[in-house]
């Protein structure tokens, strides 16, 4: 009879916990919920990881993984890797360039490092970039072209591949008005991202304010940044849920470009233009 009471007691318990997985599998699991307020108290260790999917025109680009964590030094680290197909269309070839990125910013998530790879077949858009933030200084090797310069600002960001954004989410989180950040160019995947002419831009955070997104037939309140970049046509814009990064769309251009969260959205979720 114990024994019947006790495996009774389990099954309730074990249907509670299905049941709570499936009611809260259409929100958003919040890996960085509150780490904004607390990341002085986090553990070390991975604490937020993701999954995104690149589109520009309405075809699929690519995909790329990335985990965050919190170092010893109390820094926090970015890790990605993924694989990427060039918009610029090679006579006879379609090359998937693999990449890995690394990228370290202090605890105040100030810019350390950045530290990233491309390997194209046949050596089809290989590269190596090389950046780090010293001193006030930027020192970049962008695949060879090098670049350096000083850098005023008390907040900037590397602007890397497409998981880059996680981290800026983290910035963008503790803002409460209209700021100016320091965007690092690199020519990493995003869209601009790979400036020739300038690697340093003042983005100016014009709005922050919040957007529905239908996902799994439920509406999810998101905060939404729009960064204007005064010397170009094209607004760059980041969908966040409390230090959680989920998209990261361009306004204007010729195409259209964002990086989303697969794992959250799910593998065909589509942005309407009301949303971009």
């Amino acid at each position: 009879m114990e024994n019947k009471k006790l495996f009774a007691t389990y099954a309730v318990v074990i249907l509670v916990i299905v049941l709570s997985a499936s009611l809260t599998g259409h929100h958003f699991p919040l890996y960085a919920q509150n780490i904004t307020n607390n990341l002085a108290e986090l553990e070390t260790g991975v604490f937020a990881s993701g999954k995104l999917g690149y589109i520009s025109d309405g075809k699929d680009l690519g995909s790329e993984s990335y985990e965050l964590t919190k170092l010893n030094s109390g820094e926090i680290k970015l890790t990605s890797e993924g694989v990427v197909t060039p918009p610029i269309p090679i006579p006879f070839v379609k090359p998937k360039i693999k990449f890995n990125q690394e990228i370290i910013v202090g605890s105040d998530l100030s810019p350390k490092d950045l530290t990233l790879d491309y390997n194209g077949p046949l050596g089809i858009g290989s590269s190596k970039i090389r950046v780090t933030v010293s001193g006030g200084r930027v020192d970049a090797d962008l695949g060879g072209k090098e670049k350096s310069g000083q850098l005023n600002s008390s907040m900037a960001f590397f602007q890397g591949t497409g998981s880059s954004s996680a981290l800026t989410t983290l910035i963008l989180a503790r803002l409460n008005s209209s700021e100016t950040l320091t965007e690092i160019r690199t020519g990493g995947t995003g869209p601009q991202s790979g400036d020739e002419d300038r690697l340093q831009v003042n983005l100016e955070l014009v709005r922050k304010e919040t957007q529905e997104l239908k996902v799994n037939g439920s509406l999810q309140t998101v905060d939404r940044y729009v960064l204007d970049d005064p010397g170009s046509s094209v607004d760059k814009v980041i969908l966040s849920r409390e230090g959680t990064f989920i998209a990261y769309l361009r306004l204007g251009g010729e195409n259209s470009f964002y990086v989303y969260r697969t794992d959250l959205l799910g593998e065909d979720y589509k942005f309407s233009s009301i949303e971009t």
